[in-house]
């Protein structure tokens, strides 16, 4: 049983240009929908709240609940883990029983509910919030931008161009509201303790939650109907997930070394990085320069998107292969940034922050390329079927990273110093360069491509 985006004359001045229109993009508004400010702000809220409480967890779990470093980056990828997989559940629960935006407002309860329990300084209590916050954020995640893209196939059909801004957009608001909450959340922190730090991401998420349910009659109408897959569609399915297996499992090394930049990256500069910027009286905060990696996305994400399609109109030189075997090259880069580190520091001796930022400016350009041509094959080789569940398998990809480093990351520091930790991490990366240039990618059925939303 899948859910179906179905226009309903009675429900409003929205519907109605859905039945008008017969399909016809000339006979439809081309500006967009009242719908897009309700998606706009609620996830401008949701993600600032989401990033913001991630942004000062890892030291939470070890200043203010005294776990152990180890202890501390195990549970966090386990966090993580719960965060990537559950879209999967996710996508099901709407698809078959809740519809979306039923899915997204009833998880988000418990997601609100999460946001304030984090904030009581006890075990239970954080084990509780972060079951909580990863099973609303998980199960929310993969429904916002789907119920997106049917609000504007059903209110404005045909036009593509206008829903490609609307995602282009929605991830603009994402990247806004993750850079402003790492800048604060740690500042906040700081100035005023770990309670006070999270009522801020706990409000945000209620005021995400109001603005999303008040906009319920502007969305696109969902009906619940039935549909059975034949063995051919069900071979289909087998067949493609057969040919992306190989491509996905080498994505899965390059978020390994990955999902250090806010964990272990954090640690690393906690112990041995002066946090002071060069030339100026700015210092900063261990946590605080994860700010880079949303700014460094608001910067790449458009300017390669303009750049590639100028440079390699025809794609001959810029395929997706070429973009994610570059987005390899800049993550490995990366992670031998940060093993120079490793080695340059010392008990007594600070390595400067510009080494920090340099690794984060390579990782998000890595991220760009191979998680945006990522999802682009993902959904451009998968049938029009299964395009959603493919979609999400590639999406699980950060999750298995995250399980592998569940067990890895208590390594660092614990068996493995910085510059051993930082290298063999960095090893992950470089297998999956070598095998990116040894694959050949299934082929495209020409369908367009979705934007990257995270």
């Amino acid at each position: 049983m899948t859910t179906e985006s179905t226009p309903n004359p009675d429900d409003g001045p929205e519907s109605d240009l859905a039945t008008t229109s017969s399909g016809d993009p000339k006979s439809v508004p081309t500006g967009h929908p009242l719908a897009f400010l309700f998606f706009f702000c609620g996830e401008f809220a949701e993600r600032c709240s989401y990033y913001g409480m991630r942004a000062i967890l890892p030291l939470y779990l070890t200043q203010a609940l005294h776990f152990s470093d180890a202890t501390g980056l195990a549970l966090y990828s386990q966090f993580k883990t719960a965060c990537y997989a559950l879209p999967l559940l996710g996508g099901f629960l709407a698809d078959r029983f809740f519809g979306k935006y039923n899915t997204i407002v009833w998880f988000s309860i418990p997601y609100v509910i999460g946001h304030f329990v984090l904030g009581i300084e006890s075990h239970w209590a954080a084990l509780l919030a972060l079951a909580l916050l990863a099973g609303g954020s998980g199960v929310i995640k993969p429904n916002i931008s789907t119920l997106l893209g049917a609000t504007y196939d059903q209110q404005r059909p045909g036009q593509t161009q206008l829903r490609s801004s609307a995602f282009m957009w929605f991830y603009f608001a994402i990247n806004v509201g993750a850079l402003i909450s790492t800048i604060a959340l740690p500042y906040l922190r700081d100035h005023y303790g770990y309670a006070t730090a999270f009522l801020f991401p706990a409000w945000l998420m209620v005021a995400s939650l109001a603005v999303f349910a008040s906009g319920k009659r502007f969305y696109a109408k969902e009906t619940l109907v039935h549909q059975v897959l034949s063995p051919q569609q069900k071979q289909e399915q087998k067949a493609v997930l057969g040919r992306l297996l190989g491509v996905f499992a080498l994505m899965v090394l390059f978020w390994v070394p990955y999902e250090h930049n806010d964990s272990v990256w954090v640690f690393f500069a906690r112990d041995h990085v002066n946090l002071a910027m060069p030339l100026t009286n700015r210092s900063f905060a261990p946590d605080q320069l994860q700010f880079m990696n949303p700014l460094c996305v608001m910067i790449f994400a458009p300017l390669f998107g303009v750049l590639f399609p100028l440079v390699d109109p025809q794609a001959k030189i810029f395929t997706m292969r070429n973009k994610i075997l570059l987005g390899f090259i800049s993550g490995t880069i990366a992670s031998g940034i940060m093993t120079l580190a490793g080695a340059l520091a010392q008990a007594d001796t600070k390595v400067s922050i510009v080494w920090l930022i340099a690794s984060y400016v390579l990782l998000t350009i890595g991220e760009v390329l191979v998680y945006g041509t990522g999802l682009e094959l993902a959904y451009s080789a998968a049938p029009a079927n299964m395009k959603g569940f493919v979609t999400g398998c590639f999406l699980l990809t950060t999750a298995i990273a995250n399980q592998f480093n569940t067990f890895w990351s208590p390594l660092y520091n614990e068996k493995l110093p910085p510059v051993q930790f930082f290298g063999l991490s960095g090893l992950f990366a470089l297998f999956g360069l070598i095998g990116v240039m040894l694959i050949s990618l299934p082929q495209s059925d020409d369908a367009p491509a979705p934007e990257a939303v995270t």
